[in-house]
């Protein structure tokens, strides 16, 4: 699996410079930066894209004189409505987002990494891979229950991203004869740094990646690096001899067998595997939400998709965090509503009547692409029915509450004033 020899080094640091490598890597954060639920991303993406030329010059010439990745925000919000388990996040800033894209980028574009390739290849590694996605494991799933395997065994990877020991990534990458610059930057940019370390808990500060061991959870590079890690994992439990099939996405991974011996003693060499990496996966009885085995009847629940063969539609999970995320977002309009008309401009990161709808659409057309290999037309339905009713509620809070004419009731359903332009907090004139 190694690369070229030392002195055929492969030259990637003038590719990640390049004005293409960053447009399409900044594309790429852009288009998560702009549906991000914290305000202070959008608006960071916002001012970015508004002088996008002169940004993307002084982000290249930053590279070429040496990049310097700047200390990231570490947050530990919970892990769902609920519950105690904290979920460490890092939020690095716009611009170091963006370089970590394009070094992952130009990463699984070249050709000549042969080891790399090999591990992008993966049939069954699906997270994190570029042409690959949910539909791809599903679809793969239902492949192998037409073979027969219809006995399955899966878990999420107990703390995957803070125990992906760094030094063997970078060494790996390092070995795909890659120049000594590239890997330099590659290494930096894995690095954990967080501006906020000294004001966290003890106990929060403890989830975060020491600078050893760990990845942080959001960088664009975390996948990629896992699926380094898991390399072996993969090759092994897919190894013919075991009579499995072992589907993975990121840190969560499916067995597949005949028989349902054969998947124990599979999960048995997975426990194996992760524990030597300081990993761990999950007990059923004690972690149901975590964790399944049985038979593809039993429909269990994987990637948000309920294994029912033939349909594997949504689970119920899955649909409520859509119907949250669309209350989250009415609530949140019905607040700018009643913003403009109290006499106040909207600032730029709250969302008109419009805006609202807009990200009403752009949710439900990203949750729906993750369900594309469901067959579930009556599933479907009802959450177009429930959609349409939440929809009308929102018309009518705007009818009940801004005038029915006049420049609030516009500024309030989203469009400007070009007599008098507003600036961030500035009031708006009081009505005649």
């Amino acid at each position: 699996m190694a690369g070229p020899q030392a002195n055929e080094l492969i030259q990637l640091t003038p590719w990640v410079r390049s004005s293409a490598v960053l447009l399409r890597a900044w594309h790429a954060i852009r288009r998560n930066a702009e549906t991000s639920k914290q305000k202070s991303t959008r608006e960071e993406a916002r001012e970015f894209g508004m002088d996008l030329p002169f940004n993307l010059r002084k982000l290249s010439k930053q590279l070429f004189d040496g990049y310097v990745f700047a200390k990231a925000y570490g947050a530990t919000p919970p892990k769902g409505p609920g519950r105690l388990e904290k979920r460490p996040i890092v939020v690095a800033p716009l611009r170091d987002r963006i370089v970590q894209r394009a070094i992952l980028d130009v990463l699984q574009q070249e050709s000549r990494l042969l080891g790399l390739r090999e591990i992008i290849n993966t049939p069954t590694s699906i997270g994190g891979i570029p042409g690959k996605g949910v539909d791809t494991a599903i679809l793969l799933i239902d492949e192998e229950v037409g073979k027969g395997r219809v006995h399955l065994a899966g878990s999420d990877i107990a703390s995957f991203f803070t125990k992906i020991p760094k030094s063997q990534v970078v060494e790996f990458i390092r070995s795909q004869g890659i120049d000594h610059e590239f890997v330099c930057l590659f290494e930096s940019a894995l690095t954990v740094e967080l501006e906020n370390e000294a004001r966290l808990p003890n106990e929060d500060r403890k989830l975060f990646p020491t600078e050893e061991m760990g990845v942080a959870q959001g960088c664009p590079l975390s996948a990629l690096a896992g699926n380094i890690v898991l390399s072996n994992f993969d090759a092994e439990l897919n190894d013919p001899s075991r009579g499995l099939v072992c589907i993975r996405y990121i840190d969560d991974f499916l067995l597949m067998g005949r028989k349902s011996a054969q998947v124990a003693k599979g999960m048995e060499r997975a426990r194996e595997i992760l524990h030597d990496l300081g990993m761990g996966i999950y007990d059923p009885a004690t972690h149901g939400s975590k964790a399944f085995a049985g038979h593809i009847s039993d429909g269990h629940v994987f990637l948000g998709h309920q294994l029912i063969p033939g349909s594997y539609p949504p689970s119920a999970n899955a649909q409520l965090k859509l119907r949250r995320s669309i209350d989250e977002l009415i609530a949140a309009g019905q607040k700018s509503i009643d913003k403009v008309c109290h006499g106040h401009a909207l600032k730029h990161h709250d969302r008109s009547f419009a805006d609202t709808i807009v990200a009403i659409d752009r949710t439900i057309r990203g949750w729906r692409g993750s369900f594309r290999s469901s067959s579930c037309s009556r599933t479907f339905a009802a959450l177009d029915h429930w959609i349409a009713r939440r929809i009308g509620d929102f018309e009518r809070y705007l009818d009940d509450h801004a005038p029915k004419k006049g420049e609030r009731r516009t500024r309030a359903i989203g469009v400007s004033n070009m007599d008098q332009p507003q600036l961030p907090g500035q009031s708006l004139p009081p009505l005649k």
